[in-house]
């Protein structure tokens, strides 16, 4: 009989993410170790992410509940309507002559107060720092102007007033600035790669869809359920692995819009191969400065509409005149933005999220951006920073956003129990041979 020689079809293929016998279990047993690292690296982050984000989705309806005569303004007469917010910043800088309120929007709500972030120019160095060591907000009634309040942004010694934007700088940056914004955008870069780590190891083992798709549907039907009626680990590895898939679109989200907040670096280079450009890009600043404290915001406004206007006819959308719009000034580049809302728009952001840029010195079109209709990877960061920030769909989103933040904590709770419970489990293990040769050892 001739021997037979081993061929390629008698060699086992081994793939890192293979369904074949061996492989798959090395495969998974790599992946295993890499999610449970990554999700133990990140747990505590996205355990205050989560629970930070979830309270962040109600600032708009907790502020006026912590403290209704700050940031409440009930009108003196039915009917009556605001003031012009020009005319309430007039009023603001009457007070504050030496001040500087280089953004604001341009409508008032009627029944809140609306809020100036003012500043000054440091004479040393021509910078624009705090109005005041206490204070660089203020709140104003809309109706006559009077100053409802004032606070340090995020300064929580000051109490209720600065709740929420404490809560916002731990978000955001662990109050820490530049390198909690750091920390965070790795975190967030770990988190994003890990969704897809987690995805995968939800996947049944030892056989494809291709070749048994019936069968392995219903295998994977049961990583999206809970045994209830199962031990108290089985519960919480269930509540983590389901969750987790029932969760995974809005997981993705918030881990690569995190990264866009936190680590440009990162996420810029990757979301320009699909065409996205960040807002700055191109705007190239003056070489002798232009602008100062006396600067016309009134002036710059209309000419902002007027751009906007331009800008909405050559690319065939509406302007909503009633939604919300703003006007910036950025001293150090020498340009305005203005943002409005548009037909094109993705959101209905606080101040508007289709932008024209314009210079100051020339009041000319240096640049706008339409969501909608940006190049795709321009729409894909539109959409991500307006679900990240909870800007679209009204309560019932702003729910699901908060939601979703418990259950982020959640997913880290449930993953250190899991960890410490096989952790427990594994010293066990390793006990258990010593104490059986002390035994042996005594009765000898």
């Amino acid at each position: 009989m001739a021997r037979r020689t081993k061929g390629m079809a008698d060699v086992r293929p081994v793939t890192l993410l293979g369904f074949g016998d061996d492989s798959v279990r090395l495969s998974r047993q790599l992946w295993v170790l890499v999610h449970r690292w990554a999700g133990l690296t990140i747990a505590v982050f996205l355990a205050i992410s989560g629970l930070t984000g979830a309270m962040l989705a109600f600032t708009d309806e907790l502020e006026p509940l912590l403290l209704p005569q700050v940031f409440r303004a009930a009108p003196p007469v039915p009917g009556a309507v605001p003031l012009d917010p020009f005319d309430l910043r007039d009023r603001v800088l009457a007070r504050y002559p030496d001040g500087l309120i280089t953004q604001m929007p341009l409508r008032a709500d009627p029944d809140r107060s609306l809020r100036f972030n003012i500043q000054r120019l440091e004479p040393q160095t021509g910078m624009t720092v705090p109005y005041a060591e206490s204070w660089d907000e203020i709140f104003v009634n809309p109706y006559d102007g009077s100053v409802t309040g004032r606070r340090r942004w995020g300064d929580i010694g000051q109490g209720a007033i600065n709740l929420l934007p404490f809560v916002h700088h731990l978000h955001d940056s662990l109050t820490m600035d530049d390198w909690g914004r750091l920390t965070l955008g790795i975190a967030a870069m770990i988190w994003t790669l890990d969704c897809f780590v987690g995805f995968y190891l939800t996947l049944p083992v030892g056989s494809t869809p291709r070749h048994d798709g019936r069968r392995w549907l219903h295998r994977w039907r049961s990583s999206w359920k809970l045994r209830w009626r199962q031990s108290s680990y089985k519960r919480t590895f269930d509540l983590h692995r389901a969750g987790g898939l029932w969760l995974w679109p809005m997981l993705l989200v918030f881990a690569w819009s995190g990264v866009s907040f936190n680590l440009p670096q990162v996420y810029d280079p990757i979301m320009r191969q699909i065409g996205y450009l960040p807002i700055a890009e191109g705007i190239v600043p003056p070489v002798d400065g232009t602008g100062g404290p006396d600067v016309d915001l009134r002036a710059a406004a209309r000419q902002g509409q007027s751009l906007a206007r331009a800008v909405a006819r050559r690319s065939g959308i509406a302007i909503d005149e009633g939604g919300p719009a703003s006007i910036n000034y950025y001293p150090q580049i020498g340009v305005y933005l203005f943002r409005f809302t548009s037909s094109a728009s993705v959101a209905r952001a606080n101040y508007g999220d289709s932008v024209v840029i314009f210079s100051a010195r020339t009041g000319g079109l240096l640049k706008s951006a339409l969501p909608r209709q940006e190049a795709k990877g321009g729409a894909l960061h539109a959409w991500l920073e307006a679900l990240h920030l909870a800007a679209i769909g009204g309560l019932p989103y702003k729910f699901a956003v908060a939601c979703a933040g418990l259950l982020i904590t959640s997913l880290s709770v449930t993953g250190t129990m899991i960890w410490m419970k096989k952790r427990t489990a594994r010293l066990r293990t390793l006990r258990r041979p010593n104490k059986m040769s002390e035994i042996t050892r005594g009765a000898g």
